[in-house]
């Protein structure tokens, strides 16, 4: 791996250009070989891939133009941070692709109405607990969201392999453990069979999104745990 240091005609770097993979962790920037999954066409991956050409197809045949109009003024007014944390619009098709893909993934119902409140759905950072004996997961809380005041939403939580101890950062790759359902997040996920295994002495990395019941997907969350 090597560093790299930017100057004033490149500022920032991020993403891959044939075999090279230019990224950024705490220590700064660097360049490393790009690598490709040993798995490429997982059952999870193969699953991921089909609902999205599903939902491209829902809105090429299904979708009114009214619809798609309005996934596109709602995309056109909410903005994403892109991985060098620039604010940037994607397409209408992208938001209705991201919302949908969320809700299924919870079990929810695709919404074909863009949504008509300009911003992202919350995000939260729920307190979790991980039982190393019986490899599982357990959410105690919400981080102070209330979905009976604050809104419902579907919630996904996802695991990625567990690291050494002395790892702080970890980007991917995350697998899905739970994907709970507006109605039922009332009854926290309690436990939740975990993707990995873990053992004591192992950072583990929990990814959670949340989405509301219209489509707009929170910021989702990484939380890193030190199994005891």
């Amino acid at each position: 791996m090597a560093l790299i240091k930017l100057g004033a005609l490149v500022s920032n770097i991020s993403g891959s250009i044939g075999g090279t993979t230019f990224a950024r962790n705490r220590g700064g920037a660097y360049i490393r070989n790009r690598t490709v999954p040993l798995n490429p066409q997982s059952v999870r991956q193969t699953a991921v891939r089909q609902l999205f050409g599903q939902l491209s197809n829902v809105w090429s045949t299904t979708l009114t133009a009214a619809q798609r109009t309005a996934w596109e003024t709602y995309a056109a007014n909410v903005p994403l941070v892109n991985a060098l944390g620039e604010s940037r619009n994607v397409s209408g098709i992208n938001m209705f692709s991201r919302g949908n893909a969320l809700i299924l993934d919870t079990a929810g119902t695709r919404v074909d109405n863009g949504p008509t409140i300009f911003t992202q759905g919350p995000s939260f950072t729920p307190t979790i607990t991980l039982d190393e004996a019986a490899d599982t997961l357990t959410v105690t809380d919400l981080g102070g969201y209330d979905p009976a005041t604050d809104g419902v939403v579907g919630l996904l939580i996802q695991q990625g392999p567990p690291q050494q101890p002395g790892v702080s950062f970890f980007k991917s790759p995350f697998r899905k453990i739970s994907g709970t359902t507006p109605a039922t997040l009332a009854a926290l996920p309690a436990d939740v069979p975990l993707a990995f295994p873990i053992a004591s002495g192992q950072a583990v990395f929990i990814r959670t999104a949340q989405v509301t019941t219209d489509g707009r997907v929170g910021v989702p969350v990484v939380q890193r745990f030190l199994v005891a």
